[in-house]
């Protein structure tokens, strides 16, 4: 048979009432192991664990330990009850819960650019009477170190920290430091303190940020413009002062100053306040309390000489400009204020002395602007001799255009004696007017030289010709001589044979005449040949216009016969003499001889 039946069949002994099982006793041990094995790990995870955030800490706070006294606020040690100066930066760590306690995690302290961090200890010694800073690692108080821009884990029942600008001297300014903490000066009556001595240091800091001067507790920094400062004397700031017969002068102008930088502590402590500090910088104080009442007393002192009228013109403002100026750099500079220019804007006399001479320099102006029109019409007149004019200085002066003034000399004349001129539109164009004549002459003369030239030539052509046409007209001339002649025999040969023939005619109604023996009979008869084909009847009455015509026959017949006789012979020889024979007609001219002789016109011409 095997162990194992033996065991199995084996006789088991006898328990009593109170005996645990062994199984079961292991199976609990079991149950208890793992259970401790569980435990221990959790209570190591939740209970130990302390999780710290970035940016994060925790202070430490001993549980166990010797207590501290009363006037504790850490602890002395690691030993010791309280507060721990070690912290908890970020990450995982693990503690007894049983022996240390910590605080819920606390920002660290972040100081941004620009700015500084001054470091209050919390715990320490007190300080002595009259002491400000804690230079002891055993006193509690402000600490002189900075903490420059960064992040810092302070353990804050240690330390507070109090963020404050950085000290920063924009450029055109000074920083006059002064000292807030060390021994007493030396000299209590002096206006600057010594190296270490609380007040005003003659150190000046320059542009740029000074984090060592940071700390409020030990210097303050003031800022001060240096740069050139102009300080308006108007409205309230004008300077009012007697001339020399009492007029009230009125002046308004303006100062240009800066400070002298070796005197700059000096005039911050002199002048500045702080509220003039916060209105201006501590300028105004200065303007108002030194610039200003010197301005005042040296315009009266100078000004005061000169009389009203005076100060309407430029010259006199000058003169009282530069003494005030030359007497405030002198006095202003000893205080260390450096004066760099002054400036007159204006002078206000009274009104009826500015009006009067106001209208005065208005006529003056106008002839001047005349006087120049009519030089830049006509020019200027030349001067021989003229020398150049010399200031009191020796120096060259010049006029308002910025020529060289000249004086003495005598005018330029022209053979006309009068004064010769240079420039000048008038004078300009006169002499272009001159040339351009001058140029037309020699045109017209050298015009008049060419056509008299073709004159010539046309006048030897025209007289050649004209000499031809002459000859040309005396042959022409007796031809026609000749023609006319011949033409006059021909018209007296014609005449005389019409003078036949009438006188032919005439003899043969003489011959008539005689034949009826009268004139009047002859008529008659003609008469009557004539009108009796026409004739068919003839009327009894005796009256009217056709029977008159008759009467007139009937006392021709009852006339004497001899006077009848008489009568026909004389009536013959006036009808004869009646009768005009016509004239011969003068020969016609030629061509020749109608052309009129242009000889001694062309010879004119």
């Amino acid at each position: 048979m095997s162990k194992q039946e033996d065991v199995v069949f084996r006789k088991p002994p006898e328990r009593s009432r109170f005996d645990i099982p062994y199984g079961f006793v292991v199976k609990c041990g079991l149950v208890l192991v793992a259970a401790i094995a569980l435990t221990i790990p959790m209570f190591w995870w939740f209970a130990m664990r302390i999780e710290v955030d970035q940016g994060e800490f925790v202070v430490l706070i001993r549980k166990t330990g010797p207590d501290m006294t009363n006037d504790q606020i850490m602890a002395k040690d690691d030993k010791h009850k309280g507060p721990q100066r070690m912290i908890l930066k970020e990450g995982r760590h693990f503690r007894n819960p049983y022996t240390w306690n910590w605080t819920r995690a606390m920002k660290a302290t972040v100081i941004e650019q620009g700015k500084v961090g001054i470091k209050v200890r919390k715990f320490g010694k007190p300080l002595a009477p009259g002491q400000v800073l804690a230079l002891d690692s055993s006193q509690k108080g402000i600490l002189p170190d900075i903490l420059a821009p960064g992040r810092y884990y302070l353990n804050t029942y240690e330390y507070d920290v109090e963020i404050a600008d950085m000290v920063k001297i924009e450029p055109g300014y000074m920083g006059v430091v002064t000292l807030e903490v060390g021994s007493e000066a030396s000299d209590p009556f002096a206006f600057i303190s010594g190296e270490g001595e609380r007040g005003v240091q003659a150190e000046l800091l320059p542009p740029g940020t000074h984090p060592e001067y940071s700390n409020r507790y030990v210097h303050l920094v003031t800022p001060i413009d240096v740069r050139s400062q102009k300080f308006e004397m108007r409205d309230q700031y004008a300077i009012i002062f007697p001339s020399l017969y009492g007029f009230d002068i009125k002046v308004e102008g303006m100062i240009e100053w800066a400070p002298k930088l070796e005197k700059l502590p000096e005039l911050f402590v002199k002048y500045v306040d702080e509220t003039d500090l916060m209105a201006s910088g501590g300028i105004n104080n200065i303007q108002q309390k030194v610039i200003l009442p010197f301005a005042r007393s040296y315009f009266r002192t100078t000004g005061g000489k000169y009389r009203a009228v005076d100060y309407i013109t430029g010259d006199t403002r000058i003169v009282v400009q530069n003494e005030v100026e030359k007497q405030l750099k002198e006095t202003c500079g000893k205080l260390g204020i450096e004066i760099k220019s002054v400036v007159i804007k204006s002078t206000e006399p009274p009104a009826k002395i500015r009006e009067q001479f106001q209208r005065r320099e208005i006529a003056k102006r106008k002839k001047e602007a005349y006087e120049k029109q009519i030089e830049m019409q006509i020019g200027s007149v030349v001067m021989i001799g003229q020398k150049p004019k010399l200031g009191a200085d020796g120096k060259q002066e010049f006029d308002a255009n910025g020529d060289p003034a000249m004086i003495g000399g005598t005018p330029k004349v022209d053979e006309d004696g009068k004064p010769v001129r240079e420039g000048g539109r008038l004078t300009q164009v006169i002499q272009q007017r001159k040339k351009d004549r001058a140029m037309q002459i020699g045109q017209i003369r050298e015009t008049i030289a060419t056509q008299i030239r073709e004159a010539e030539k046309y006048r030897n052509v025209e007289v050649t010709q004209a000499t031809k046409d002459v000859t040309v007209a005396r042959i022409n001339l007796e031809a026609a001589k000749d023609k006319a002649a011949g033409v006059k025999a021909e018209g007296l040969a014609d005449a005389a044979v019409l003078v036949m023939g009438f006188k032919a005619e005439a003899l043969g109604v003489q011959d008539k005449v005689d034949a009826f023996g009268s004139g009047d009979k002859y008529a008659t008869n003609l008469l009557i040949n004539k009108l009796a084909p026409g004739i068919s009847e003839i009327l009894s009455n005796t009256e009217g216009p056709f029977a008159k015509l008759f009467e007139r026959f009937a006392s021709l017949q009852t006339g004497s016969g001899e006077s009848a006789k008489t009568a026909e012979p004389a009536r013959v020889e006036e009808v004869l003499k009646s009768v005009k024979i016509p004239q011969p007609s003068p020969p016609a001219k030629t061509n020749e001889e109608k052309k009129p002789d242009n000889t001694e016109g062309r010879k004119q011409q």
